[in-house]
């Protein structure tokens, strides 16, 4: 060894214990097969849904104990969700209150005006931000890129996006940490993440690959011990290596990683207790992931990684696109079961939130071009592999949404009731409609935000149970604890039934 890498090993002190903290930030530890989350139809997939579909409708084959990926995005900050899925003529109370007295400055002009950007009609209530919509035909699109193909609009078109409205936590508080826990661990004094605890009820390998694609691991899969963080494929490497000071200077990086590799090696082969266990995973799976990620990943689509337009410096798309590259890579072993994103950028919008306009403030439209088109990016990406289509489904939420009213500011203040955004593919999402019952803008909720009519992890109970093998009393007692779950048919008040029972049923959506 040599002697300036002999003072750069020692300089770091390392020991096992920082290499168990640095583990979080390299790699994701060994895997077993069959995992994931996808869909929102429960449904029987010998039976085709053709509606709204076509082609693309073409049932898929379950993967083995129905668990697909599942990719958890979290909008932290408050995404004004009245502002995306607009209800411009959900009743004509409701289009009165929202163009003249709760947003006169503030609203998304209606799709039957005649503003050159304005919504984008859904099903003739709602209508999605153009943001949202960018690509699709008749759409006006400013800052035009090869990465618009339609966004959320497409997705919602094609069936392969299903937004369910009023959505919220029951824990709900003023608060962002407080209600973002809540979000995370499903209720209050949880002491660990959902995903956590539907893992473990599970019984699924610590070892199996789990990530968060960002620089930190998310209260979602708290206590689970086999996860880590994997900011993009640019930053993948050692974390035991110190390379802000590294400059080469006689010796290779390829070098000094091997002989700080050959002394903790020995380390984690003295026995066999949770430390030395989870060395001697961490070290395996840096192994195992190091080629592929130091591998230029060519996506199937353009991904919206430009930093002029993008608020958070494009690291929601290198997120979306580290995951894609990390799943499409088909490890035999151990293939990627579970992906956290969180999405930043600012959408805290207590004031200059923005509308349609680019020209001036172009807040509100980047945040949504950013978060749309990179989710229809992720899921063209995906599909392109035939072993991927219909097995994976993209959770988007958001700890609360914004008051019903603006501000002073031209902002909205913290509010309650908000989206929930299942995306899917093939037929496993019963995409194409707008669920929930919605309550009106008449009534006003916690915080004077939209009333919350459905509990968010009564959609998540029944993804987990449709898709993800869990079942009814799995959920009830281990990973969403006293929610009344009933099974498939639990949602039958907002119209998610399974494809199987759903002509028979004909449960409406009620607006």
């Amino acid at each position: 060894m040599s002697k300036w890498a002999s003072q750069q090993i020692q300089k770091f002190h390392m020991n096992r214990r920082d290499f168990l903290k640095g583990c979080a930030g390299f790699s994701a530890l060994a895997a077993a097969r069959g995992f994931g989350i996808s869909n929102l139809v429960f449904a029987d997939t010998a039976v085709a849904d053709t509606n709204a579909r076509g082609s693309q409708a073409a049932p898929q084959t379950p993967p083995p104990g129905n668990r697909d990926l599942l990719v958890f995005v979290f909008v932290r900050g408050g995404m004004d969700g009245l502002n995306v899925l607009v209800p411009f003529n959900t009743s004509p109370a409701d289009r009165s209150s929202y163009y003249n007295t709760l947003r006169p400055t503030l609203n998304i002009p209606a799709p039957d005006s005649s503003a050159t950007r304005k919504a984008i009609d859904l099903d003739g209530k709602f209508a999605l931000h153009p943001d949202a919509a960018r690509g699709a035909a008749g759409v006006n699109v400013p800052n035009k890129g090869d990465f618009d193909t339609g966004g959320l609009y497409e997705l919602f078109k094609r069936g392969d996006l299903a937004v369910v409205d009023g959505c919220g936590s029951p824990d709900i508080t003023g608060s962002h940490f407080d209600t973002e826990l809540y979000v995370d661990q499903a209720g209050k004094n949880q002491g660990s993440g959902w995903i956590t605890r539907y893992l473990q009820a599970m019984n699924t390998d610590p070892k199996a690959l789990v990530v968060a694609a960002q620089g930190n691991i998310p209260p979602s899969l708290m206590e689970w011990y086999g996860s880590s963080a994997i900011p993009d494929p640019e930053k993948f490497g050692a974390s035991w290596h110190p390379w802000a000071e590294y400059k080469g200077a006689g010796s290779s990086k390829i070098d000094l990683i091997a002989q700080q590799r050959a002394l903790l090696e020995p380390m984690f082969n003295r026995g066999a207790d949770f430390v030395e266990g989870q060395g001697k995973n961490a070290l395996t799976t840096f192994d195992m992931l190091s080629p592929i990620l130091k591998t230029a990943y060519v996506p199937a689509v353009k991904y919206l990684i430009d930093t002029e337009i993008t608020p958070d410096y494009a690291h929601f798309g290198h997120s979306m696109m580290t995951i894609a590259q990390l799943a499409k890579a088909n490890l035999a072993t151990n293939p990627l079961r579970v992906a956290c994103v969180d999405v930043g950028g600012g959408w805290d919008t207590h004031d200059n939130e923005g509308t349609v306009d680019w020209g001036g403030n172009a807040r509100f439209p980047k945040l949504l071009t950013n978060l749309s088109t990179n989710l229809k990016a992720f899921c063209d990406d995906m599909n392109a592999d035939p072993a991927w289509r219909g097995h994976y489904t993209v959770v988007v939420v958001s700890e609360f949404g914004r008051v019903l009213y603006q501000n002073d500011s031209s902002g909205c203040d913290h509010g309650a009731g908000n989206l929930l955004l299942l995306i899917g593919s093939g037929g496993n999402v019963n995409g194409g409609k707008v669920y929930g019952n919605w309550p009106g803008l008449q009534t006003m909720g916690f915080n004077d935000g939209l009333p919350i009519t459905t509990d968010y992890r009564t959609v998540l109970a029944d993804v987990l149970h449709g898709r993800m093998g869990a079942t009814v009393d799995q959920i009830k007692t281990k990973v969403f604890p006293g929610l009344n779950f009933g099974g498939p048919l639990g949602y039958t008040d907002l119209g998610l039934l399974s494809k199987a029972t759903a002509t028979a049923t004909a449960t409406a959506v009620s607006v």
